[in-house]
């Protein structure tokens, strides 16, 4: 039978339960990105990895990077207000944050940015996110496009394992995401095993995405992608903890930042072998590269791919830049 409902008109009204017909759904949006081909908009994320992985440095590079309309490691963005939820400490935040501005050079002042140094209770009840949400409507301009609870655990209140209590969790974000179509990530711990993150499945079942962050050789970091619900998961990305000086109201550190391991390695070792004015042998590169905290075995890779790439060459045991190579180095 042959319906007599004009074909131009919705379905139902806007609102809450809408019904579309099926051209109606053919013709909605697709799915767009906030970091292209990593981060689905307004989803909720998980990113997990072990004590010392690296998730922080790279929830916070993720986070500053759509704060400042930076592209993410060649991954456009989609810039927007961010709110940094740092339950586990505001005091060493502030230097990692401090090295991120510095090493791309930066002004905070420029940064889009909120953030939250103390925990709060995340589920749909938690009289703490009410007050959140009055602030952020009440004081601040802007509602956020990327919310960042940093970790599940400092703001899980309840048992991770219980699917009743990981539900209400997954209650609490959905009103972030739904009060400011937001995206959420939650970093989260991995169980004793290592290979999946801790508590309840119902967490990784509610994910839009999921990412985990694994440290391997030396100071290189493997970020993989083991669900994408409506895009292919990307291939598995290869970055590196690189430490850089910080200076906090005038006080000298270091902290690190999440860099491209192989750039960085080739960026470092051009430069260093460029400085030498002649060529370098192997004993003397190490002890310079050791000196900027780059592991041997870090250094040894980096030189078998220069010379795969046909960037340098090496004779009598020294390496040099290959003629070729020199100028367009030193005129970038």
């Amino acid at each position: 039978m042959t319906s007599s409902r004009p074909s131009i008109l919705a379905l139902t009204r806007s609102g809450p339960l809408r019904l579309f017909d099926t051209v109606e759904l053919l013709r909605m949006p697709p799915p767009h990105w906030l970091v292209h081909g990593i981060l689905p908009a307004g989803g909720l994320v998980g990113l997990y990895g072990q004590p010392g992985a690296g998730k922080t440095f790279l929830a916070i590079d993720l986070a500053m990077c759509v704060a400042s309309g930076h592209p993410w490691h060649g991954h456009e963005v989609l810039s927007g207000f961010v709110l940094y939820v740092s339950a586990e400490g505001g005091t060493g935040i502030g230097k990692r944050a401090q090295a991120w501005l510095s090493t791309l050079g930066v002004d905070p002042h420029e940064l889009n940015m909120a953030w939250l140094t103390e925990s709060i209770p995340v589920s749909s009840t938690s009289e703490d996110m009410d007050v959140l949400f009055r602030r952020l409507n009440d004081e601040i301009e802007q509602h956020p496009t990327l919310v960042i609870i940093d970790t599940l655990a400092r703001c899980f209140d309840g048992n991770e394992n219980l699917q009743e209590d990981m539900g209400r969790f997954i209650a609490g974000v959905d009103r972030l995401r739904r009060e400011f179509t937001a995206t959420v990530i939650v970093v989260h711990h991995t169980r004793l095993d290592a290979e999946r993150e801790r508590g309840s499945t119902a967490f990784r079942g509610a994910a839009d995405t999921m990412l985990s962050i694994a440290r391997k050789r030396g100071d290189s970091r493997i970020l993989s992608c083991n669900k994408q619900k409506d895009a292919e998961e990307f291939a598995d990305l290869s970055f590196e903890l690189k430490v850089v000086p910080v200076t906090m109201r005038g006080v000298e550190d270091t902290s690190c930042v999440i860099a491209d391991a192989k750039k960085s390695r080739e960026s470092l070792l051009i430069s260093l072998i460029q400085q030498s004015q002649e060529p370098i042998s192997f004993s003397d590169l190490l002890a310079l590269t050791t000196a900027a905290h780059m592991s041997p075995a870090t250094m040894k890779r980096g030189l078998r791919e220069l010379r795969e790439n046909h960037q340098i060459v090496k004779q009598n045991g020294r390496y040099q830049l290959r003629a070729e190579y020199l100028g367009s180095w030193a005129g970038s």
